[in-house]
């Protein structure tokens, strides 16, 4: 149970714990109070013993350390701030042999760790972050940094700017409301980049967003979330974006809807190498209607044939695909586009019903279709979520 843990005060009623009645001994009530009073005692004390392994773990010199005080009510919400209900003990700060650590819904001050650390992967989950840069700049092995709906990140002022320096950095990931990094060096080739900026809204900050691609253009695998698609085609990138990526692996988190399409395109485009192509289809939401310049069924069809769909793109990758109007008639753009196209893998969502199955092979017998690839031997598979 962690219901306990979305407050900051609790109440022990015995009459909600015990059952007493007239005819109840007196050692009946007794024994129920003792039980009662165990209890209480029991429950407070676990804050305790948390602490007690804690210092036990860290005594061990273990390397790899997770604290996760998180639960239902502060991960259901994206936007959710628990309350702090406990703070990390001084032997945290203090140890010097932990190489990944990962805390998730505690209290953590980041100037307090010793300097150097020995850090080479972080991750946090609903933690403030206000002296992160501290942290960042005194760990200089840190080869993996993962942000999970953190706020305050980086700066007392509570700007959305943060300027790191992490020359060795493999992994980056970031959820949460929009911020902006600034990397002053980075690795020349990256492993992976995770960018998720949730139910963020302001769609005027697209230049920014291609800043930041720009810093971790070296990344072989990047997923994008869809304020991202929708963002950058606002920017002053308007066919590609600042330099080209060196992705191999694109994850686009999308809506599919008509605002996203250009986005979408504007993103391929910008990976001239890219081998593999995932689109994770997102619950429909409602959108504003806006007039485009384009006929969103017809969109698909402009003949734009960008280098990767030419050269290198092999296989392409639909998640919760349902065999909408918007899926399909981007699938046979691609099918029809890429020219050494080897895969396609449709993923139905979990639980697909039968009838939904069977619309779905419908809609992917006619992907197959003579004279609708441009590749020889594409092979189309449908499978289970």
């Amino acid at each position: 149970m962690h219901l306990h843990y979305g407050t900051t005060n609790v109440s022990f009623v015995e009459s909600e714990f015990v059952n007493i009645s007239v005819s109840s001994s007196l050692k009946s009530v007794r024994d129920a109070r003792v039980a009662f009073v165990r209890f209480m005692v029991n429950w407070v004390s676990r804050f305790s013993e948390a602490k007690n392994l804690i210092e036990f773990a860290v005594s061990k010199q273990v390397q790899n350390l997770v604290l996760d005080f998180s639960n239902l009510s502060c991960t259901a919400s994206d936007q959710a701030r628990p309350a702090v209900l406990f703070q990390l003990p001084e032997c945290v700060y203090n140890q010097v042999t932990v190489e990944s650590l990962k805390l998730f819904a505690c209290g953590f001050d980041p100037s307090r760790i010793l300097k150097p650390s020995s850090f080479k992967s972080l991750c946090f989950g609903w933690i403030e972050l206000r002296k992160i840069t501290t942290l960042l700049s005194s760990s200089p092995l840190l080869e993996s940094l993962s942000i999970l709906n953190c706020w305050s990140v980086g700066h007392i002022t509570g700007d959305r700017y943060t300027w790191i320096d992490l020359p060795n950095i493999q992994i980056f990931k970031y959820s949460g409301s929009f911020h902006y990094f600034q990397f002053l060096r980075v690795q020349k080739r990256m492993e992976e980049a995770y960018l998720d900026f949730g139910t963020e809204t302001d769609d005027e900050i697209g230049t920014l967003i291609c800043d930041l691609l720009y810093d971790l253009l070296s990344a072989r695998k990047l997923t994008v979330c869809p304020f991202i698609i929708k963002a950058i085609k606002d920017s002053e990138y308007s066919v590609h974006l600042k330099a080209p990526m060196e992705t191999r692996h694109l994850v686009i988190k999308t809506n599919l809807v008509p605002v996203e399409f250009e986005g979408i395109r504007l993103m391929i485009n910008s990976c001239p190498d890219l081998e593999t192509l995932t689109f994770q289809m997102l619950p429909l939401v409602s959108v504003a209607r806006i007039n485009h310049w384009f006929t969103a069924d017809t969109y698909w069809n402009f003949p734009i044939f960008h280098k990767c769909l030419k050269k290198t793109l092999k296989v392409v990758l639909v998640r919760n695909f349902t065999g909408g109007t918007y899926e399909s008639v981007m699938l046979w753009y691609l099918i029809g586009s890429c020219r050494v196209l080897e895969r396609l893998d449709l993923y139905l969502p979990v639980e697909t019903s039968e009838s939904v199955k069977t619309s779905v092979r419908a809609t992917m017998m006619t992907l197959g279709d003579e004279g609708v690839a441009s590749s020889k031997g594409l092979w189309i598979r449908l499978h289970d979520g």
